[in-house]
C-alpha cells in the first residue's frame, strides 16, 4: 500500500498569500495611472471593510497615491472620493408610523438597515455603529470657505492636514458625507423616508450639497460646531470656541456679513439632515431619549463664601458635584435689580462664557468647600450674594467622543451637548436659523395663521422683515382656532415638506408630548400679526420640550434673553431654489393644530496631545 503525503496549507500562510496578492494588483492598478481603475479598485475595498479604521485608512492610501502636489486640488480629490470610490446599491431606510396610527416615536429600520444597529458612544466606549464605515454615512472632517459667488475652497483635510489646520477656525470646519438620493412620504398611516446612493424617481439629493452656482456636489457639507467667535471676536466655526450667545437673528446676521456678504448662519436644512441621520440610524422620530442634548443643565447657585481677588467660587460639595469641569459659566450678581436672568447684564459682570477648569477640594475658615476654579487670569471680588450660572457649551465639548454619535459622559441625561455623524448639536442655547423667518397673521374665520418664509441664498437674507427675496411655504401653513391660547403643545409628526430643506411641524397638539410623537415642543406664541425670528431646538431648561424638531414661535428678529443664542455657521450650498414637559392629556384645553393642506386638524477643556492625534485609521 502506498502512502501518499498531504500537505495542508495553514490559514496564517493562506491570509499571507492573499495580502501579497492583494498588494501585487494594487501595485499594477496604481501603476497604470488610470483613475478609473483606481477609485474603482478602492471602491471594493471599501465596500469589502468592516470598521471605520479601515475606511479611514483607505482613504490615505488613496489620496497619497492621487496627489501630486502643486497640481491637484482638495476639491478635486474629495469629489472623486465621495462622487465614485464611496458608491453602494444599498437601500437605508426607516418607517414610522404616523400619530393618528400610533402615538409612539419608535420606528423600524428598513431595507438595507433592517440589520443593522447603532448604539451611542462616549469618550470611554466606542459603541457598535454599522453606518459609519458604509459609504454613505462615512465621514471626514474640512476646513472650508465660501467665495462671493457661493463656491466654496476646501484648505485641509483630516488625516492629511494637521489638527488645527483643520478644526482650529481660520476656515470653517465642516463634516463631510456623501451626498445621497433621499425620499421621504405617508403612505396607509406610515412616514417612509429612505436613501441610496442612485438616481430613481421621487428621489432628491440634499440640499446642502448645491451651491449658489448650481453646482451639484458629490458631498454634502454640515457645520461640525456651533458657531463661536475667535480671539478676535470675529464669528467661525472650529473647536475650544465660546458660543456666540447673547445675540438676536439680526446681529447674527451681522456679525456673519463682517465675515463675507455670502455668509448669514444656520439653515434650516442642518436640522432637517441631523434629524434625519437620528431617523435612519436609531429608528426614532426624534433625538430626545436617544442623544438628548443639553437639555437639563439648568444651575445657578451663589457662592457659599466671600473671596477677594480670586478665580473661583465656591460651593458645597452638593452643589458642586452637578457641575462638568470644561463646562461653561457666568458669574454676577442681580445688581441693583431683582432678576437673576442670565441675560442681566450684572449676573456676568464678573466672568462670561468661561470655561470651569477644575473643581478642587478646599477648607477655608475651618470649613469645606468645593472650589470651582474658572479658566480666566482676571480676579474678581466674590460675595455670599454672587451667582454662578451654567450656560451653553464651547465648541468641541465631544470631540473625545470614540465614535459619530454620542456625548462624552452620557447621551442621555440632558447635561451634556450631543453628536450625530460628528456634527455637535444642542449645546444649551437657541439655534437660530438665519434663512427662515416666521409670520402669525389671522385668515378669514379669525383663526390664527402660522407661516414659514426661506430664502435659501444667504447673501439676500434680511435681518429682519421678509422681503421679496423670500418664498412663503404654502404647504406649511399652521392653523390654530380662534380662542386658543398660547403655551406649550407638542409635534405629533414633522411634515413632508416640498422644500427640503425646511423642517416643519405637520400637527401640533397637546394629545402629543414629551414622551410621544417627535418628542420635542412647539411654543404658540400667538399673535394676529407678527414677523418671528426661527428659534429652535431649545436650550438647557428646556427639558421635554426639547429636541432637534423643537421651535418657538414667540420671539422677534430682535430679541435677545440670557439663556443664550447662537447662529450655526452657513452650510455648503445656498442654492435660492426649493431643492422637563409631561405629555398632555386627551381632551386638553388646546387644540389639535394642523397644516391647512392636510386633513387632520439638546465645549470642554483644550484637547490634548493624545485627543489631537489623527484618530481612527488602519492600514
Amino acid at each position: 500500500m502506498s502512502t501518499q503525503v498531504v500537505d495542508l496549507v495553514r490559514d496564517s500562510t493562506m491570509q499571507k498569500m492573499q495580502a501579497e496578492l492583494v498588494a501585487v494588483h494594487k501595485a499594477s492598478v496604481l501603476a497604470s495611472g488610470s483613475t478609473a481603475a483606481i477609485d474603482q479598485m478602492y471602491n471594493a475595498l471599501v465596500n469589502n471593510a468592516s470598521t471605520v479604521a479601515e475606511v479611514n485608512g483607505l482613504f490615505v492610501q488613496w489620496w497619497r497615491a492621487n496627489w501630486t502636489e502643486g497640481t491637484t486640488t482638495r476639491n478635486e480629490l474629495l469629489e472623486r472620493w465621495f462622487g465614485t470610490v464611496l458608491d453602494d446599491d444599498r437601500v437605508h431606510g426607516v418607517k414610522f408610523p404616523l400619530f393618528p396610527t400610533s402615538e409612539t416615536a419608535i420606528g423600524e429600520l428598513t431595507d438595507d438597515s433592517a440589520r443593522l444597529t447603532c448604539t451611542p458612544s462616549t469618550e470611554t466606549t466606542a459603541e457598535q455603529d454599522d453606518f459609519a464605515h458604509l459609504p454613505q454615512f462615512w465621514s471626514v472632517l474640512v476646513a472650508a470657505e465660501k467665495a462671493a459667488d457661493g463656491s466654496h475652497t476646501i484648505y485641509a483635510v483630516e488625516f492629511i492636514d494637521s489638527y488645527d489646520e483643520v478644526r482650529g477656525g481660520t476656515h470653517l470646519c465642516w463634516a463631510l458625507q456623501k451626498n445621497t438620493y433621499t425620499r421621504e412620504w405617508n403612505e396607509d398611516g406610515y412616514r417612509y423616508f429612505k436613501m441610496q446612493c442612485r438616481p430613481a424617481t421621487g428621489y432628491d439629493t440634499w440640499p446642502q450639497g448645491t451651491d449658489r452656482t448650481g453646482k451639484v456636489h458629490a458631498y454634502i457639507g454640515n457645520p461640525a460646531y456651533a458657531a463661536g467667535l475667535d480671539a478676535d471676536g470675529n464669528v467661525t466655526c472650529g473647536t475650544g470656541l465660546p458660543p456666540l450667545n447673547y445675540s438676536s437673528h439680526n446681529t447674527d446676521v451681522a456679525k456673519w456679513r463682517a465675515r463675507g456678504s455670502q455668509y448669514s448662519g444656520a439653515s434650516g436644512n442642518l436640522i432637517k439632515w441631523q434629524l434625519a441621520m437620528i431617523r435612519l440610524k436609531y429608528a426614532r422620530k426624534g433625538n430626545s431619549g436617544t442623544i438628548e442634548g443639553c437639555t437639563a443643565y439648568n444651575y445657578q447657585y451663589k457662592a457659599a463664601a466671600a473671596e477677594t481677588g480670586v478665580t473661583r467660587v465656591l460651593l458645597t460639595a452638593t452643589q458642586a458635584k452637578n457641575l462638568f469641569v470644561g463646562s461653561s459659566v457666568i458669574v454676577g450678581d442681580t445688581g441693583t435689580g431683582t432678576s437673576a436672568d442670565r441675560g442681566t447684564a450684572s449676573m456676568y459682570k464678573l466672568a462670561k462664557n468661561v470655561r470651569i477648569k477644575s473643581i478642587t477640594d478646599v477648607t477655608v475658615d475651618g470649613t469645606a468647600y468645593k472650589a470651582v476654579n474658572l479658566d480666566t487670569e482676571t480676579p474678581f471680588d466674590i460675595t455670599t450674594d454672587t451667582y454662578i450660572s451654567t450656560m451653553p457649551y464651547w465648541s468641541g465639548w465631544n470631540d473625545t467622543v470614540q465614535g459619530y454619535d454620542g456625548s462624552r459622559y452620557s447621551p442621555t441625561t440632558g447635561k451634556e451637548p450631543g453628536l450625530i455623524q460628528r456634527t455637535e448639536f444642542q449645546i444649551g442655547a437657541y439655534l437660530i436659523i438665519s434663512d427662515e423667518l416666521w409670520q402669525w397673521g389671522t385668515d378669514a374665520d379669525g383663526n390664527y395663521t402660522f407661516d414659514c418664509y426661506t430664502c435659501h441664498d444667504q447673501s439676500k437674507v434680511n435681518g429682519s422683515s421678509i422681503t421679496s427675496d423670500y418664498t412663503k411655504q404654502e404647504d406649511l401653513t399652521l392653523v390654530f382656532p380662534a380662542g386658543s391660547s398660547s403655551g406649550w403643545q407638542y409635534i405629533e409628526d414633522t411634515a413632508v415638506a416640498e422644500d427640503k430643506a425646511v423642517l416643519w411641524p405637520d400637527t401640533v397638539s397637546t394629545v402629543a408630548g414629551s414622551g410621544t410623537g417627535c418628542k420635542a415642543g412647539f411654543y404658540v406664541g400667538l399673535a394676529t400679526s407678527g414677523v418671528r425670528a426661527a428659534w429652535a431646538c431649545c436650550y438647557l431648561d428646556n427639558y421635554g420640550s426639547a429636541g432637534l424638531p423643537a421651535r418657538n414661535s414667540n420671539f422677534s428678529a430682535g430679541t435677545v434673553t440670557g439663556t443664550g443664542l447662537l447662529a450655526r455657521l452657513v452650510w455648503l450650498g445656498d442654492t435660492g431654489v426649493n431643492c422637563s414637559g409631561a405629555a398632555g392629556a386627551r381632551g386638553g384645553a388646546s387644540p389639535i393644530v394642523t397644516q391647512t393642506n392636510q386633513a387632520r386638524t439638546h465645549c470642554g477643556t483644550a484637547p490634548t496631545a493624545a485627543a489631537k492625534r489623527q484618530p481612527f485609521i488602519d492600514f
